[in-house]
């Protein structure tokens, strides 16, 4: 889903948030977006000998061009790199590139994944690197944001590795998925012509600098290659065309959206930004009737119920949206993501046993995905409407580590315990958490980051 057009308050917004704040936000959830992603980066991943579970695809709200590995097996990429890439192929040679730099330091530096409380740490400094940039013009996120500038702020795991022996790698892998690299070529041709006056929208160059050898010996992989130019599995080009345009139209004001997609183009991904843009301009009406003819066409697509559902919750429809879940989740089952958009449904409605349903669902939730801060937020309230005190205070915390706020963990934590002095368990994991985030901020003081 896209969830409700909220102001960004923690680290893992919804990508509705984009609506409505400046342009550099940290981190954006989104089930559609997310699973596109994966689909691009699990083959690549697998051919990297790289467990494609142990890493995690995280997209950063931010229109500048920029894709990057950080705090261990976590690939960040920017949605003004997803919106720059028209083919599938453009996309996923960056991806591969980005396993690349994983794969050359894998054995020696990332045989486990970063722990959920490393990835608050790295959060924190994306955030902090936002509001630099909001206050301060773009230096200050340059420094923070870009691969080798992440490493120059000390931030626990940054890979730095040759970058053309990440260019090779990524180029075998996408061999071995019988991918052109005619994308990646593109998309390095592209930031070559920009890297030329170093543009400050592009920190991909910046950080990634691209010599005439490196774009010379991907032409010359082309040329001995006997892979059609621009293949990509089946199906890429209409996901990648849906991700865009729903990027487009969640971030771009109405007339804009229009421009890009207007009437005359009815393809699927046209008529998604169009029903998506009339919800952002609160016509519910269009927009239901844009949803309704992509479900109608598309029957069995788990994202159009999602995204329905989130029209229909944001305009108080609630049992209307709470259909649209389930057959979204029924289409799509264990999409954390959406398991927890259908539990906020429920808490909202707040009928019979819909509570009871919604913390089931939020459990399945977070045992799918423990790093999406909104599944702990409804927890919190889940439980708190239960009246368990104890598991309420450890859910904020739990969120409030995601945002690299370690502080606020260590306060809830204490409230926590105030209520759960008869659940050794709940203590146990309560103190985990404590000890967790007193690490965290002792490193911070030993990096001089307060």
């Amino acid at each position: 889903m896209i969830a409700a057009c909220t102001a960004l308050t923690f680290a893992m917004s919804p990508l509705g948030a984009l609506a409505q704040e400046q342009p550099r936000l940290g981190l954006i959830r989104d089930a559609e977006i997310e699973d596109t992603l994966r689909v691009y980066a699990n083959p690549i991943l697998e051919s990297a000998g790289i467990p494609a579970e142990d890493v995690r695809l995280l997209i950063v709200g931010d229109p500048r061009i920029n894709a990057f590995v950080a705090g261990g097996l976590n690939i960040f990429i920017h949605t003004g790199l997803i919106r720059a890439t028209k083919k599938p192929g453009e996309l996923i040679g960056v991806i591969a590139h980005e396993t690349g730099h994983i794969a050359g330091a894998h054995l020696s530096q990332l045989s486990e994944k970063s722990t959920r409380a490393m990835l608050g740490g790295i959060i924190g400094s994306l955030l902090g690197a936002a509001a630099i940039a909001g206050g301060a013009g773009t230096a200050g996120a340059g420094v923070i944001l870009g691969s080798q500038g992440m490493a120059q702020g000390r931030m626990a795991g940054e890979i730095r590795v040759n970058e053309a022996s990440a260019d090779q790698a990524a180029l075998t892998y996408l061999d071995e998925n019988d991918i052109s690299a005619t994308g990646m070529l593109a998309t390095f041709e592209t930031l070559r012509r920009q890297e030329m006056g170093m543009r400050a929208q592009n920190l991909f160059a910046r950080d990634h600098p691209l010599t005439s050898e490196r774009i010379s010996t991907m032409r010359n992989h082309i040329n001995e290659s006997s892979i059609p130019k621009d293949q990509v599995p089946t199906g890429f080009q209409e996901k990648q065309d849906r991700m865009v345009a729903k990027l487009a139209a969640f971030t771009e004001p109405y007339s804009r959206t229009l421009s890009l997609y207007p009437l005359t183009n009815t393809s699927i991904a046209a008529r998604y930004a169009r029903a998506i843009a009339e919800f952002k301009r609160s016509q519910l009406a269009p927009a239901l009737a844009g949803m309704d003819g992509l479900i109608k066409e598309r029957p069995n697509d788990p994202f159009f119920y999602d995204t329905k559902g989130q029209i229909l919750f944001e305009n108080g429809k609630l049992d209307d949206a709470e259909k649209a879940y389930t057959r979204a989740n029924t289409l799509k089952p264990g999409n954390a993501l959406m398991l927890t958009d259908h539990a906020r449904t429920l808490i909202a409605r707040n009928k019979g046993q819909d509570l009871q349903r919604a913390v089931a669902l939020l459990e399945q939730s977070k045992e799918i995905d423990d790093s999406y801060s909104n599944t702990w937020r409804q927890l919190a309230i889940a439980y708190g409407k239960q009246g368990k005190l104890g598991l309420s205070y450890m859910a904020l915390a739990e969120e409030a580590g995601l945002s690299g706020d370690y502080r606020t963990v260590l306060q809830h934590v204490a409230r926590a315990k105030g209520q759960a002095k008869d659940d050794p368990s709940l203590l146990l994991l309560l103190s985990d958490l404590q000890r967790d985030a007193q690490a965290q901020l002792q490193k911070k003081k030993e990096n001089n980051l307060f």
